[in-house]
């Protein structure tokens, strides 16, 4: 009777914590009801900890909770920064990507992750934030007193602790655009963070957290079991969902197993959305946003499963338009991409480049003649640094051309400008994002 009545107290309480998850794109009703879940978590979670230490086999079974198996157990084990971890995704082996570009002695960038990476960014950037000027003046909030500013790995982050926050330039999205932004989270245990769409008849109530017209995207980097994170999306109208919640899951964001950076990017066409989380494709052409509605953007930090929690967002990036190097080079004779991502004052790319980069090698080899690449950049910083940076960035890209997709480097020629030919008054951030470019010139 003992043993029993334990394995029904456990099963008690796994069951509630299932319904607490399965819960996890609701509005929280009260801040009592956020404070009962949480505390009800910790009692479950101290439970299940003594449970498994202490239970026998049939009662451990309750919990469903496997044993490592050994792939786990290396990948856990291998430091965020090592190339290990570069590997392509499986079921059996969650890989996650390193916080640092990867390369060679000789510069050359790591694509092995992103050789089936498929997103491309918008090349007209409408909206861009990196938080360079430490100001949050341009964000809205539930709490404005809850956002700062921080740096931390030679980049600015806006800290959000909970609610929602709203970029308060960002009018009306366009109906086909790309987002995308950078994700940190320090700490193991963290909250779910909400991508939210919101109908423009909301615009007056941006702070709101319950919000009843929108189409809203979580991502949750952290689960109870297994280890692995999870993610969900749905759409709304009148608080009322007209759509079923969908659930997926995803590798590659796990603070549990080291890796506490995300880089998510987003492609609306029309009604539908794609998703990725790093190189993982989450969503692919689902039908998300309500039809003949307009939309607004806003984040939102919810605190399911923790007392506090705390992410850090930045390279906030909103553009439309698709990249088409071959017609542009075809038809201009001139190419020119804002999408060709840099680590942080340094001329290695980024994985994430990869995409952009097999076009416009597809485009190179379809045309004669010698093409030109010629670096740009804001101009923050000095003039005499901002050349140099600019001229090693353009070889960058030309070694990646030759190295990776093989064009001939003899077609190929480099050129840095620095901040000598911009293309705005490099006053705001989009302006300054819109100015750090690559071109590509058929002579």
């Amino acid at each position: 009777m003992k043993s029993k009545s334990f394995a029904l107290l456990v099963l008690s309480f796994s069951t509630l914590f299932m319904q607490a998850q399965d819960g996890m794109g609701e509005r929280l009703k009260t801040q009592t009801k956020d404070k009962v879940m949480n505390k009800t978590e910790e009692v479950v979670n101290s439970t299940i900890d003594k449970s498994i230490q202490k239970a026998e086999e049939g009662i451990e079974a309750i919990f469903t909770k496997k044993k490592k198996k050994k792939a786990d157990i290396e990948t856990a084990s291998v430091p965020a920064n090592s190339p290990k971890n570069t590997s392509a995704n499986t079921s059996d082996a969650p890989a996650y990507d390193p916080a640092v570009t990867q390369t060679d002695d000789k510069g050359n960038t790591d694509y092995s992750a992103y050789k089936n990476f498929d997103f491309v960014a918008g090349e007209k950037i409408i909206f861009f934030e990196d938080f360079a000027d430490n100001s949050t003046k341009r964000w809205g909030a539930y709490d404005p007193e809850q956002l700062s500013i921080i740096t931390h790995e030679n980049k600015k982050w806006m800290e959000v602790k909970s609610g929602n926050v709203y970029p308060i330039g960002l009018k009306v999205l366009p109906k086909n655009f790309t987002l995308e932004f950078d994700v940190y989270t320090p700490d193991v245990n963290t909250g779910t963070l909400d991508v939210r769409f919101l109908d423009k008849s909301q615009a007056e109530s941006l702070a709101d957290p319950w919000l009843d017209n929108c189409s809203a995207v979580h991502l949750s980097p952290i689960t109870q079991m297994p280890k692995t994170g999870l993610g969900g999306y749905v759409k709304k109208i009148n608080n009322e969902e007209v759509q079923p919640q969908n659930e997926f899951k995803f590798y590659s964001w796990q603070p549990e197993l080291g890796n506490h950076y995300a880089r998510v990017s987003m492609v609306r066409t029309d009604n539908k959305l794609s998703l990725w989380v790093n190189k993982e494709k989450v969503m692919e052409d689902v039908d998300f946003f309500v039809q003949n509605r307009e939309h607004l953007l806003a984040f939102h930090l919810q605190n399911y499963f923790v007392d506090e929690n705390r992410m850090y967002l930045t390279n906030i990036r909103l553009a439309t338009g698709n990249a088409n190097p071959k017609n542009d080079l075809t038809t201009q004779n001139k190419f020119m991409t804002q999408s060709i991502y840099f680590d942080v004052n340094s001329d290695v790319i980024r994985p994430n480049s990869y995409a952009i980069l097999k076009q416009i090698a597809e485009s190179i080899k379809a045309t004669q003649g010698v093409i030109q690449i010629v670096g740009h950049t804001d101009s923050d910083g000095k003039d005499t640094d901002n050349l140099i940076l600019s001229q090693k960035r353009s070889e960058s890209v030309k070694r990646a051309l030759v190295n990776e997709f093989g064009i001939d480097a003899a077609r190929l020629t480099t050129e840095g400008k620095g901040e000598s030919v911009p293309l705005n008054k490099n006053l705001t951030p989009a302006d300054k994002a819109q100015n750090r470019r690559v071109e590509f010139i058929k002579l």
